[in-house]
């Protein structure tokens, strides 16, 4: 059995430049070539909710954070603050692997980590544990999906929703992929690990008339449902929410094709 099993590979990898190394490396202990064209790009919001969110900060019984970002926005914000999370009084709830340890950078646990790694997920995990009229803070991306907050105000909590960092399509983006789907001969997989990065490609190469013959992969549910919304086919999905399944699968589905 080859120890490459993604020899001779190429992967278009869509994700924001700060997150597209992980999965542009797994790609490449496999022996696949990652192409990254960074789609999405994230700043930081700075807003009068976000600064009453953190000077009342004391009063939620729950912090939740839905992505990596989230936590290192809110964190920094907390910091220039002079709060510390570790000396808050308050659970905190996270969504997916990469958030939990990205709150473990700062020497912070998670109280609550839900099997299926999607807001309905989190919600699930949180019934019985958020109490009627509990104050939840969910720290997230101005994208966030809304079913997160009916769920949690489905069961009793009071929800303050609010931005810390937005997502943007970089300027760059266009010229970038524009190139290198011109410059490839082919393209064997696509990734998507998130909705923002199928919205920016679809209008690029729609834009363009460009007709990209590509298997689709998705990180998730979410993303794989606005590819399919687009008319694309999707191919790949793991059944656990994460780049290292999601590579799995590549190197899964290029076996079966050899």
């Amino acid at each position: 059995m080859s120890t490459n099993p993604l020899a001779g590979k190429t992967v278009l990898v869509t994700r924001a430049k700060e997150q597209a190394q992980d999965l542009s490396l797994l790609i490449a202990k496999q022996g696949g070539t990652a192409i990254e064209v960074p789609l999405i790009a994230f700043k930081a919001v700075s807003s009068k909710e976000l600064e009453t969110a953190i000077h009342n900060v004391r009063t939620y019984q729950w912090l939740i954070f839905t992505s990596a970002n989230g936590v290192r926005y809110f964190i920094k914000e907390l910091q220039r603050y002079q709060y510390d999370l570790k000396q808050l009084p308050l659970k905190i709830a996270v969504v997916g692997t990469k958030t939990e340890q990205m709150l473990e950078c700062y020497d912070v646990k998670a109280d609550l980590l839900p099997v299926d790694f999607v807001a309905e997920g989190l919600v699930e995990a949180l019934s019985g544990q958020v109490k009627k009229g509990d104050r939840v803070l969910v720290a997230r991306g101005n994208l966030g999906r809304i079913e997160l907050i009916t769920g949690l105000t489905a069961l009793g909590a009071m929800v303050d929703d609010v931005s810390v960092y937005r997502t943007i399509h970089p300027p760059e983006a266009k010229d970038q992929l524009e190139a290198v789907l011109a410059s490839l001969k082919s393209t064997d997989y696509i990734t998507f690990t998130s909705s923002s990065t199928v919205h920016h490609f679809i209008k690029i190469i729609q834009a363009k008339g460009m007709d990209v013959k590509a298997k689709i992969a998705c990180i998730g549910p979410i993303a794989a449902r606005t590819a399919k919304k687009y008319g694309l086919t999707v191919t790949l999905m793991p059944s656990t929410y994460t780049i290292e399944h999601l590579v799995d699968q590549l190197i899964l589905d290029s076996k079966e094709n050899v």
